[in-house]
């Protein structure tokens, strides 16, 4: 049975590194595993603007896929631009996993379980004003719901540091993404998307409440959902049950349908 490549899209201002430790373990399964890091933490010419928008991110992730059809595991921001992507390049991708990746990150009148708007304006307005501050109050909120949770917050301080020594991330470049995912709207992709998809969500994540996967198995049945232990690095914690996931999708059933 054919096994897919399998690319790790890695979540805003979080570098490549913080899913090293999932990579390691589907790579014990000897299968073709990579990571794509978004903009902001990458010297990349391509990816050296200072503005973003989806169609940017799209054709930044094309340019990464060396292979396809691919399963593409998306974190956060990762996710929903694995899903769109999906819906766009339908036969470039064999499966979708995302990792607590939300419909829409912010609340808006027909999707309610998603980030307060009021949080994520103090969130944003903090990162334009002091971001060494609201990088370390993200790590914070990251490592939520861990149940390592000192360990785990100097571990991601530890990763964004260096990734910040060797790539020198633009704060305009994050900015950019941040009013990405303020504005993310991922509903109508979800629908389009051929082929299988599975969301994972942390039972006590503080950035993307666990109650979206009630929302997402309601409006999109065919989609499948699962709460996990853990809070938005849950796949940090506990990598086995996304390794399953994934395993599952990438030995050829996830084969893209029409």
């Amino acid at each position: 049975m054919s096994q897919y490549p399998i690319v790790l899209i890695s979540g805003w201002a979080m570098p490549a590194s913080a899913m090293e430790s999932l990579a390691e373990a589907l790579d014990a399964d000897h299968r073709r595993v990579s990571i794509v890091e978004l903009p902001g933490l990458v010297r990349e010419s391509e990816a050296c603007k200072t503005s973003h928008d989806w169609n940017s991110l799209l054709a930044y992730l094309d340019h990464q896929l060396f292979e396809k059809p691919a399963v593409l595991v998306g974190w956060s921001l990762g996710g929903m631009l694995a899903s769109l992507y999906a819906s766009r390049y339908p036969n470039n991708v064999a499966a979708v996993v995302n990792l607590g990746a939300n419909a829409c990150f912010v609340q808006n009148d027909d999707w309610k379980q998603a980030m307060d708007p009021a949080l994520f304006t103090s969130f944003y307005q903090g990162m334009s004003q002091s971001r060494e501050k609201t990088l370390q109050q993200f790590v914070l909120l990251c490592s939520a719901g861990s149940p390592r949770r000192k360990e785990l917050s100097k571990a991601l301080q530890a990763l964004m540091a260096d990734a910040d020594l060797d790539h020198q991330a633009e704060d305009s470049t994050l900015l950019s993404l941040l009013e990405i995912l303020g504005k993310s709207d991922t509903r109508s992709a979800f629908s389009d998307i051929r082929c299988p998809v599975t969301h994972l969500f942390g039972k006590e994540d503080a950035l993307v409440p666990a109650g979206a996967a009630n929302a997402i198995e309601q409006n999109f049945p065919k989609h499948r959902v699962q709460v996990l232990d853990g809070g938005h690095c849950f796949f940090m914690d506990d990598p086995e049950p996304v390794v399953s996931e994934v395993r599952r999708l990438s030995s050829g059933t996830g084969s893209v349908t029409t």
